[in-house]
């Protein structure tokens, strides 16, 4: 039933038919009948070289091809055969149609290669859409070019990858399209894209931070790949780039020490934890005690605790003191330091100066707004739509407070 549904309405003959079921003989008898069919298109202008690559029937597409079939024939949507067979991942077909059955010689061949469908993507960037790792190793074992194989916005293969989210066909591609493959839309790299991408780039993100991509490169917005997902709302993506930093496992890229100025890490280095400073705080206001405070510590290690301005340095300045604490306040246990400001003991605080503001022990007494005065006018006969009837009605407040209401309304 489905084979007369395609041969009634499809415009499939019998070598359609044939070869979309791999039937070998069939196709042999089917083109002994009609030799002009062999290039027949379907009413999605598919021939049965099309139908034969769709399913991997490389014994059909080289009979065909020996009848003399043209591999270079699209579809409606732009697909060649060689197009068809990579999206559905048939590496022996891809061969088979770039073999030497095919008479098209090497010219043929590479016109074939380089074909591109409605998308502006070549065989190669099919599978690699696709995911089809059998079929873009043998495209690559064939001659395909991935440098240069992009989409019709111009992204390569990387970012064709790293979108379509298939991290097992980026180790393929990253000999002959680079790490640092730009966007020309955007100007990013693959980092940034799957960075972008969140959860659905994070496999993507650990093969390229693993494989060392430079995590310093700027797109056109100025925006580094951490940058680029925090701008993306992706905080895990953020937080996952800085962890590989910071271990050490992320690369720097060529040319991203000149980029990131002096003091910026070199490839592959991994950074020393920074001394401990006056200026350096915690995420509750006061910073850490000055080394030595604790064990009884001068006031003068103390003073070299503020900050420029002779301030105590916070995380928080509207909470911060204006003096620098003692040394002892951080810890009670430690003695205060000696000397005679200890003997003296504690300085008394100074009053408190400025307006003081007291809580009333009871709230305040209501505010009562007088209600609007009611509009004065003269007495109407309005005309009830409801029942048809003369009444009287007064000019006062309705329920939207806008328009007058009969008294018998409710």
């Amino acid at each position: 039933m489905a084979s007369l549904t395609k041969r009634l309405m499809g415009g499939w003959t019998s070598l359609h038919a044939a070869a979309a079921s791999g039937d070998l003989q069939g196709v042999r008898t089917a083109v002994q009948k009609s030799p002009g069919d062999v290039d027949k298109a379907t009413r999605e202008r598919q021939t049965a070289l099309h139908l034969a690559a769709a399913g991997g029937f490389e014994a059909v597409i080289g009979e065909l091809l020996d009848r003399q079939a043209r591999a270079g024939l699209q579809d409606e949507a732009g697909r060649t055969p060689l197009h068809v067979a990579a999206s559905a991942g048939h590496p022996r077909a891809i061969a088979a149609l770039l073999g030497p059955r095919n008479r098209e010689g090497p010219a043929g061949r590479a016109a074939l290669l380089a074909a591109r469908d409605r998308e502006g993507r070549d065989a190669l960037g099919a599978a690699v859409a696709a995911g089809q790792a059998g079929a873009v190793e043998e495209l690559l074992r064939q001659g395909a070019d991935a440098a240069r194989s992009v989409d019709a916005a111009g992204r390569g293969l990387m970012h064709a990858a790293v979108r379509c989210g298939h991290p097992h066909l980026l180790p393929l591609l990253a000999p002959a399209c680079g790490l640092e493959q730009r966007d020309p839309g955007s100007g990013g790299t693959p980092l940034h894209a799957a960075a972008a991408a969140g959860p659905a780039g994070a496999a993507c993100l650990g093969w390229l931070l693993g494989a060392g991509a430079s995590v310093v490169t700027r797109d056109n917005a100025g925006r580094t790949p951490a940058e680029a997902a925090l701008a993306a709302g992706q905080h895990g993506s953020a937080k996952a780039i800085r962890e590989a930093v910071l271990s050490g496992a992320a690369g720097a890229g060529p040319g991203a020490a000149a980029a990131a100025g002096p003091g910026a890490l070199a490839a592959g280095s991994r950074p020393q934890p920074a001394a401990p400073s006056p200026a350096s705080h915690n995420l509750y206001g006061y910073p850490a005690p000055p080394a030595g405070a604790a064990s009884g510590g001068s006031v003068t290690s103390s003073a070299a605790a503020a900050g420029p301005s002779g301030g105590y340095v916070s995380a928080t300045p509207w909470a911060a003191p204006a003096q620098a604490p003692p040394p002892h306040a951080h810890d009670p246990s430690a003695p205060p330091a000696g000397g005679a400001a200890a003997e003296a003991g504690p300085a008394p605080a100074a009053p408190a100066s400025g307006p003081k503001f007291e809580i009333p022990a009871q709230p305040p007494p209501p505010t009562y707004y007088p209600l609007p005065r009611r509009p004065a006018g003269r007495w109407r006969l309005l005309l009830s739509l409801r029942d048809r009837t003369s009444r009287v009605c007064a000019p006062r407040w309705g329920r939207g407070g806008k328009w007058p209401s009969c008294a018998g309304d409710t």
